[in-house]
Protein backbone atom coordinates (compact mmCIF):
# COMPACT_ATOMS: atom_id res chain seq x y z
CA UNK A 1 0.00 0.00 0.00
CA UNK A 2 1.08 3.43 -0.92
CA UNK A 3 2.43 5.45 2.26
CA UNK A 4 1.57 8.94 0.65
CA UNK A 5 -2.40 7.66 0.38
CA UNK A 6 -2.48 6.05 3.67
CA UNK A 7 -1.39 9.53 4.95
CA UNK A 8 -3.98 11.40 3.09
CA UNK A 9 -6.57 8.67 4.44
CA UNK A 10 -5.37 9.70 8.29
CA UNK A 11 -5.91 12.97 9.29
CA UNK A 12 -4.46 14.64 12.90
CA UNK A 13 -6.15 17.33 14.92
CA UNK A 14 -4.45 18.96 17.44
CA UNK A 15 -5.03 19.71 20.92
CA UNK A 16 -4.73 23.37 21.05
CA UNK A 17 -6.02 25.20 17.62
CA UNK A 18 -4.75 28.45 18.81
CA UNK A 19 -0.75 26.93 17.79
CA UNK A 20 -1.50 24.94 15.31
CA UNK A 21 -2.88 27.55 12.83
CA UNK A 22 0.10 29.89 11.48
CA UNK A 23 -0.99 33.50 12.23
CA UNK A 24 0.74 35.10 9.39
CA UNK A 25 -1.58 32.81 6.88
CA UNK A 26 -5.51 32.80 5.90
CA UNK A 27 -7.54 30.64 6.80
CA UNK A 28 -8.16 30.16 3.37
CA UNK A 29 -4.24 30.12 2.35
CA UNK A 30 -4.51 27.07 5.37
CA UNK A 31 -6.96 25.29 4.18
CA UNK A 32 -5.28 25.23 0.78
CA UNK A 33 -2.28 23.69 1.15
CA UNK A 34 -2.78 20.14 1.54
CA UNK A 35 -4.65 20.67 -1.54
CA UNK A 36 -2.25 22.12 -3.52
CA UNK A 37 0.43 19.43 -1.98
CA UNK A 38 -1.74 16.57 -2.46
CA UNK A 39 -4.24 16.73 -5.06
CA UNK A 40 -4.07 18.05 -9.10
CA UNK A 41 -7.24 20.43 -8.58
CA UNK A 42 -6.72 24.02 -10.33
CA UNK A 43 -6.82 27.28 -8.21
CA UNK A 44 -11.30 27.12 -9.18
CA UNK A 45 -11.59 23.87 -7.62
CA UNK A 46 -9.56 24.18 -5.19
CA UNK A 47 -11.30 27.43 -3.70
CA UNK A 48 -14.93 25.43 -4.27
CA UNK A 49 -13.92 22.61 -1.96
CA UNK A 50 -12.34 25.21 0.88
CA UNK A 51 -15.69 27.13 0.45
CA UNK A 52 -17.67 23.49 1.11
CA UNK A 53 -15.30 22.12 3.65
CA UNK A 54 -16.15 25.87 5.27
CA UNK A 55 -19.32 24.99 4.85
CA UNK A 56 -20.15 21.72 5.57
CA UNK A 57 -17.75 22.65 9.82
CA UNK A 58 -20.39 24.87 10.05
CA UNK A 59 -18.34 28.31 9.16
CA UNK A 60 -19.09 30.95 6.28
CA UNK A 61 -17.29 30.86 3.11
CA UNK A 62 -16.35 34.54 4.16
CA UNK A 63 -14.40 32.89 6.74
CA UNK A 64 -11.84 31.83 4.46
CA UNK A 65 -10.28 35.30 4.33
CA UNK A 66 -9.96 35.65 8.14
CA UNK A 67 -6.75 34.89 9.58
CA UNK A 68 -6.24 33.28 13.56
CA UNK A 69 -6.56 35.82 15.63
CA UNK A 70 -9.85 36.81 14.09
CA UNK A 71 -11.68 33.74 15.57
CA UNK A 72 -13.07 32.64 18.76
CA UNK A 73 -11.81 29.02 19.88
CA UNK A 74 -14.71 27.54 18.59
CA UNK A 75 -14.35 28.87 15.07
CA UNK A 76 -10.38 27.95 15.16
CA UNK A 77 -11.71 24.55 16.02
CA UNK A 78 -14.12 24.22 13.16
CA UNK A 79 -11.03 25.05 10.95
CA UNK A 80 -8.65 23.05 12.13
CA UNK A 81 -11.57 20.52 11.92
CA UNK A 82 -11.83 21.96 8.08
CA UNK A 83 -8.41 21.14 7.46
CA UNK A 84 -8.62 17.88 8.42
CA UNK A 85 -11.45 17.16 6.81
CA UNK A 86 -10.18 18.42 3.52
CA UNK A 87 -8.43 15.40 2.09
CA UNK A 88 -11.19 13.45 2.24
CA UNK A 89 -9.65 11.01 5.17
CA UNK A 90 -11.37 7.90 6.13
CA UNK A 91 -10.29 8.37 10.23
CA UNK A 92 -9.06 11.50 12.42
CA UNK A 93 -7.12 11.15 14.63
CA UNK A 94 -8.08 13.83 17.45
CA UNK A 95 -6.13 14.90 20.49
CA UNK A 96 -8.09 16.24 23.17
CA UNK A 97 -10.17 18.32 20.35
CA UNK A 98 -12.51 20.23 22.77
CA UNK A 99 -10.41 20.78 25.57
CA UNK A 100 -9.84 24.09 25.27
CA UNK A 101 -13.28 24.84 24.54
CA UNK A 102 -16.51 26.37 27.43
CA UNK A 103 -19.19 23.92 28.00
CA UNK A 104 -21.34 25.08 25.64
CA UNK A 105 -19.29 25.34 22.52
CA UNK A 106 -17.65 21.89 23.37
CA UNK A 107 -21.48 20.39 23.13
CA UNK A 108 -21.84 21.36 19.79
CA UNK A 109 -18.19 20.65 18.50
CA UNK A 110 -18.97 16.92 20.07
CA UNK A 111 -22.39 17.11 18.07
CA UNK A 112 -21.16 18.32 14.49
CA UNK A 113 -17.53 15.29 15.06
CA UNK A 114 -20.62 13.03 15.33
CA UNK A 115 -22.87 14.39 12.72
CA UNK A 116 -19.75 14.52 10.30
CA UNK A 117 -19.31 10.57 10.87
CA UNK A 118 -22.63 9.53 10.28
CA UNK A 119 -22.73 11.59 6.80
CA UNK A 120 -19.31 11.10 6.13
CA UNK A 121 -18.45 7.37 7.08
CA UNK A 122 -15.82 8.39 9.28
CA UNK A 123 -13.50 6.71 12.05
CA UNK A 124 -12.11 9.07 14.70
CA UNK A 125 -8.83 8.12 17.28
CA UNK A 126 -9.78 10.26 19.77
CA UNK A 127 -7.10 10.63 22.79
CA UNK A 128 -9.05 12.45 25.99
CA UNK A 129 -9.19 12.74 29.64
CA UNK A 130 -12.86 13.69 29.84
CA UNK A 131 -14.37 10.46 30.47
CA UNK A 132 -17.90 11.80 29.89
CA UNK A 133 -17.45 12.78 26.85
CA UNK A 134 -15.08 9.33 25.73
CA UNK A 135 -18.17 7.73 26.82
CA UNK A 136 -20.77 9.86 24.95
CA UNK A 137 -18.87 9.13 22.01
CA UNK A 138 -17.00 6.13 21.78
CA UNK A 139 -17.88 2.49 20.19
CA UNK A 140 -14.38 1.30 21.96
CA UNK A 141 -12.14 2.50 24.71
CA UNK A 142 -8.31 1.82 25.23
CA UNK A 143 -7.07 3.02 28.52
CA UNK A 144 -3.20 3.41 28.87
CA UNK A 145 -1.14 3.85 31.73
CA UNK A 146 2.61 5.13 31.69
CA UNK A 147 2.32 4.63 28.09
CA UNK A 148 0.91 1.07 28.19
CA UNK A 149 -2.63 -0.48 27.53
CA UNK A 150 -4.00 -1.37 30.56
CA UNK A 151 -7.90 -2.22 29.24
CA UNK A 152 -9.27 -2.05 26.12
CA UNK A 153 -13.32 -3.53 24.89
CA UNK A 154 -16.20 -1.49 23.91
CA UNK A 155 -17.00 1.55 25.59
CA UNK A 156 -19.88 0.46 27.75
CA UNK A 157 -18.48 -2.93 28.72
CA UNK A 158 -15.07 -1.18 29.81
CA UNK A 159 -17.25 1.62 31.81
CA UNK A 160 -19.74 -0.92 33.51
CA UNK A 161 -17.12 -3.87 34.10
CA UNK A 162 -13.67 -2.37 34.61
CA UNK A 163 -11.10 -5.20 34.84
CA UNK A 164 -8.13 -3.25 36.49
CA UNK A 165 -7.73 -1.30 39.37
CA UNK A 166 -6.68 1.67 37.57
CA UNK A 167 -9.48 1.69 35.64
CA UNK A 168 -11.84 1.60 38.18
CA UNK A 169 -10.47 4.16 40.17
CA UNK A 170 -10.27 6.46 37.09
CA UNK A 171 -13.99 5.58 36.72
CA UNK A 172 -14.81 6.11 40.60
CA UNK A 173 -12.89 9.60 40.49
CA UNK A 174 -14.86 10.73 37.61
CA UNK A 175 -18.22 9.42 39.27
CA UNK A 176 -17.49 11.69 42.60
CA UNK A 177 -16.64 14.65 39.92
CA UNK A 178 -20.40 14.26 39.31
CA UNK A 179 -21.95 14.14 42.43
Amino acid sequence: RNPKQRSLNIRMIFQHSKESLNPVLTVGTILEEPLKLNTNLDAQKRQQKIFSTLRQVGLLTEHAHFYRHMLSDGQRQRVVLARALILNPQIIVADEPFAALDPSVRSQMVNLFMSLQRELGLSYIFISHNLGIVRHISDRILVMQNGKVIESGKTEVVFNWPKSEYVKKLLNAHQSLLL
